[in-house]
């Protein structure tokens, strides 16, 4: 339930002044990607849905106990839950293809997101404008004029006998008085009737009322009570939606801020709150839980003044900036994001600091699949996507269901139930409702089948399986540029994809296309919607690195035309899947494919240094705080501490964890981060191994 009376006075001093992180106790690897994909952590505690998964991911429980502990323990900041036995657990970069630097610089050590206030993230929108919260109210200037307050075209529709006595009842409202009209007939006029009341008797209100089959109108004072008076008659009701005012487009587009909260539970607030229905929203983009986040939103016939009553009740949410469109926005629908990331606990001098952001900002970094795309578990996403792509159908399911290390204990010992006896029933009862992704699928095996894993994955949303297939995709992905790099380096070749224009969107949109079931594309388009160069000896010269562009493995993609062509059969063949399997039988597993640049140049990219001795000192500023002029963070000139605060723009799709992964050289995965927790560095051999490799290699070559 909202939590009423909360969030009155926005800003840090009542929403964030409560132990987000002390130390080093708050650090986290879901650095957060620009990641506009439908991302979710699949198979985890805390799967919440995709951006298109309205209809799982938003479900919760009626019971109310329920739902207020679970408000009440998500609310609780810089609480998270305990991991149980980590070791051996997550996923570490290497595992999902994540092994090379661009940089030869040594990097230097820091805490990513050591509170959710260092990690700020604004939507930059089609046309390229930043997304930012500036208002909390509905500027009423900008708005067309609501058809339900004019009164225009509502003269003759009551007798002057009928006006006469509303006039007088409006002037002296008596609580216990009533007067009756007969209803017209037709439903028309009778809502003008009831519009009469409204826009010209402001202390009256009107109902429509049966007795003995007669229905009249009935008005009355405003909240007397009055409207049942002795008779046996009933109030007629009438579900229907007022009318939509003309003047206004068909959807309220607004900025939704949010703390430490995800898109998806963002958005389930609101519906429960508004009691709408739960696709009336829509977003370009899911943005990250342990963040500060903005981003813009659209609403189906919905009221800015309406949406802004919600400013007074939420805690950790608002919205502002309204705006009526005609058009929702849709999936992709955005140009990327701007970050400002604040880096604590940094080691690294001045001079390592600077070389490392000199690098960022003229070579860019690899433009990986960060860690958030393959789950958070100790099972990955791609390794379920392996086996729906084989149509091992029963072997992914149990991926899914299987107990696993790293949970609490309750639900270990629910999935070792189930394990046992495979009682879905059972199991489905025990198992908490944000578990939306495996119930979905107990439920499908109870409807189908206790072994009809085909059709029990149906009843999870499409989306949400595409995640598993797109896991797949990333793990190849992130290998072969790996070998890209590692063996031909910086420069393009002959055989290498290229593309000079904007691919913008193009790898998000074309991830989320429906194919068709004989594999073809819906509307016939290619799947890559461009049409890449092959790189030959006599346009070598034209082309530089950030050109290079690698396909995602599809059906329906060109591969390079040299040996890097060759590794995508390769790579999937160690898995027992050949190319021809991206085109599945079933066309809900068939995948297209799309492209990808090899290397991001980050824009606009700026960084300052601070220092600071107390923990909880904010280095940031918010949307909220910039709307109530706080001051900006300075540096603490007896500041023990060195912190470095990073401001940069990445296009969709990309992760701005890798890009903090080249200049820091450390990784990037909750098996690295977990050790930062307890103020244990890392054995960084690994990554000194790497950049000494590459210092020796530049160095045969001259560079």
């Amino acid at each position: 339930m909202p939590r009423r009376g909360r969030g009155r006075n926005f800003g840090r001093g009542h929403w964030r002044g409560r132990g987000r992180g002390r130390g080093r106790g708050s650090s986290s690897s879901d650095a957060g990607p620009n990641e506009e994909e439908t991302s979710e952590s699949i198979g985890t505690s805390e799967s919440v849905g995709t951006s298109e998964d309205l209809d799982k991911s938003l479900e919760c429980s009626s019971d109310q106990t329920e739902e207020i502990k679970e408000n009440t323990e998500e609310e609780k900041e810089g609480v998270e839950e305990e991991p149980g036995d980590t070791e051996g657990v997550f996923l570490k970069e290497g595992d999902v293809g994540i092994t090379e630097y661009i940089s030869s610089s040594p990097g230097f050590s820091a805490i990513i997101k050591q509170r959710y206030s260092d990690f700020i993230v604004n939507e930059i929108d089609e046309e390229g404008r930043l997304v930012r919260l500036t208002s909390l109210e509905v500027d009423r200037s900008q708005m067309p004029a609501d058809e339900e307050d004019d009164d225009t075209g509502l003269d003759g529709v009551l007798s002057p006998e009928q006006k006469e006595k509303l006039d007088d009842f409006n002037a002296n409202p008596n609580p216990k008085r009533v007067i009756d009209i007969c209803a017209p007939v037709d439903k028309v006029t009778r809502g003008k009737v009831h519009q009469i009341v409204r826009v010209r008797y402001k202390k009256l209100e009107s109902d429509t009322l049966v007795e003995d089959d007669v229905r009249f109108i009935r008005i009355s004072v405003k909240g007397a009570g009055g409207h049942w008076g002795s008779g046996q008659h009933f109030r007629q009701q009438n579900f229907q939606r007022k009318p939509w005012p003309a003047g206004f487009g068909n959807y309220c587009r607004f900025v939704l801020y949010k703390e430490n909260m995800d898109t998806m539970e963002a958005v389930h607030k609101l519906t429960k709150f508004f009691h709408i229905n739960k696709n009336m929203f829509q977003f370009a983009g899911t943005k990250d839980k342990r963040a500060i986040t903005s981003q813009e939103v659209t609403v189906y016939r919905v009221k800015a003044e309406k949406l802004v009553g919600a400013n007074r009740y939420f805690y950790k949410m608002a919205l502002g900036n309204f705006r009526y469109v005609e058009q929702p926005l849709k999936l992709g629908q955005l140009s990327g994001n701007r970050f400002t990331i604040v880096l604590r606990d940094v080691t690294g001098t001045d001079e390592v600091i600077d070389s490392a952001l000199q690098s960022l900002k003229t070579n860019g970094f690899i433009n990986y699949f960060g860690m958030q795309r393959f789950g958070t578990t100790a099972i990955p996403t791609y390794r379920v996507g392996k086996e729906l792509l084989k149509s091992n159908y029963k072997e992914a399911g149990e991926l899914i269901l299987q107990p696993r290390p790293g949970e609490k204990d309750f639900i270990t010992e629910c999935r070792k139930n189930w394990w046992k006896d495979k009682n879905c029933t059972q199991m489905l009862k025990v198992l908490p409702r944000k578990y939306n992704i495996e119930r979905a699928l107990l439920e499908g095996l109870i409807k189908f089948g206790e072994n009809n894993y085909a059709n029990a994955f149906q009843m999870i949303h499409r989306n949400t399986r595409m995640l598993y297939l797109h896991g797949y995709q990333s793990y190849i992905w992130n290998h072969v540029a790996s070998d890209r790099i590692k063996k031909f380096g910086m420069e393009p070749m002959v055989g290498d994809l290229v593309y000079k224009g904007d691919l913008k969107d193009v790898a998000f949109k074309e991830e989320n296309r429906q194919s068709s079931a004989n594999g073809s594309l819906e509307g016939g388009s290619t799947s890559s919607r461009v049409s890449p160069e092959v790189v030959t000896a006599e346009t070598l010269s034209q082309y530089t690195i950030h050109d290079v562009i690698l396909p995602l493995p599809g059906f329906d993609v060109q591969y390079p035309d040299n040996e890097v062509g060759l590794w995508y059969a390769k790579l999937m063949a160690e898995d027992g899947l050949k190319l021809e399997d991206l085109k599945h039988s079933n066309k809900n597993y068939a995948l297209p494919g799309t492209y990808r640049r090899l290397i991001i140049l980050p824009k606009d990219l700026m960084w300052q240094s601070y220092m600071y001795s107390d923990v909880t000192k904010e280095l940031t500023q918010s949307d909220l705080d910039l709307l109530q002029k706080k001051p900006e963070p300075v540096s603490d000139p007896d500041g023990t501490i060195k912190a470095l605060k990073i401001e940069l723009s990445l296009p969709q799709s990309c992760y701005a964890t890798m890009a903090l992964r080249e200049i820091l050289k450390i990784d990037t995965s909750a098996a690295y981060q977990a050790t930062l927790n307890h103020g244990v560095m890392p054995d960084r051999s690994p990554t000194a191994m790497v950049v000494k490799e590459m210092q020796t290699k530049q160095s045969a070559l001259g560079q």
